[in-house]
């Protein structure tokens, strides 16, 4: 029997395994996880802790979840399937080696699906994903499982944040009140708003509690708007960080509206109200950013 198991925590009645000891192979990017590994059935779970919230208030809970994931092998290919999808369907990483767990496996910045045998790839622009400069990475040992995100460093957001800015100005203004956007690197891009000239930036990072941050940020003369966009995805980790009624308050007020209470499973946060009145004051016109 291959089934690694750690020590117990009883919650709710039903048994929770964890992780302990040091692993220097595991992601330096994320805290050590607890985890189950089923070698055998080729299954992982891993154990999340969670953000309680009611109205005005959050609590941090350990061992509220326990997600379960198939896997197999297709060549040197990875393949995990979230346990509650039934169809032999998921997602793919590389990197590790074939027929073994064990190692360090990421996804691709093609976006690479596998279903009924067959693999298939696109190259970002996936409407479920909110970003494609960010990958999924999976370290495996025998005492740690780590699901985290990292940067894909050859990913050029400027051609992306081209495009959003156009759809927003197409949008928003007739076609003579701007002019083509032009993306001068990487991370920059320039166009013109009713004679204004405005240089755009994208700035973007993962911090270690896997919150992927960006920036937006658009310069007319003396004049400057920021976008920020946090985001935490459903199969990562929420970090303690931000349980807390400040980062929480959108949540707190929609669901306090519908008389909610619960756990949130993924994060995403971002300033609407002052990007949109900064933009239409710098633009001279009025402006609503894609939320």
């Amino acid at each position: 029997m291959k089934t690694i198991l750690k020590y117990a925590l009883p919650l709710t009645g039903i048994m929770m395994f964890a992780a302990c000891g040091d692993d220097s192979s595991s992601s330096p990017a994320a805290s050590r996880g607890k985890f189950i590994l089923d070698e055998d059935n080729q299954k992982f779970a891993l154990i999340y802790d969670g953000c309680y919230i009611s109205e005005n208030t959050t609590r941090w809970d350990e061992d509220v979840d326990t997600v379960w994931f198939r896997y197999k092998f297709i060549g040197d290919t990875l393949v995990y399937i979230r346990d509650r999808n039934k169809r032999d369907e998921g997602d793919i990483m590389l990197g590790g080696h074939a027929g073994s767990i064990f190692g360090t496996w990421k996804t691709l910045k093609e976006r690479c699906d596998y279903e009924d045998g067959e693999i298939s790839c696109r190259e970002g622009d996936d409407e479920e994903e909110y970003y494609n400069s960010a990958i999924y990475t999976l370290d495996v040992s025998r005492n740690n499982i780590e699901l985290s995100l990292e940067m894909e460093k050859s990913w050029c957001s400027a051609e992306d944040f081209k495009y959003e800015i156009e759809d927003m100005l197409y949008e928003n203004l007739d076609d003579e009140e701007f002019s083509d956007v032009i993306n001068t690197d990487c991370g920059t891009v320039e166009f013109e708003v009713n004679g204004k000239s405005v240089t755009a930036t994208i700035s973007e990072s993962i911090g270690r509690d896997n919150v992927y941050t960006r920036v937006d940020t658009y310069t007319s003369g003396k004049k400057t708007c920021q976008r920020i966009f946090k985001i935490v995805p459903e199969l990562l980790q929420m970090p303690e960080s931000l349980c807390n009624a400040d980062d929480m308050s959108e949540y707190i007020s929609k669901y306090s509206r519908k008389g909610y209470s619960g756990y949130v499973v993924e994060y995403d946060s971002e300033n609407e109200e002052e990007i949109d009145s900064c933009l239409s004051d710098m633009f001279g016109a009025e402006i609503e950013y894609y939320h």
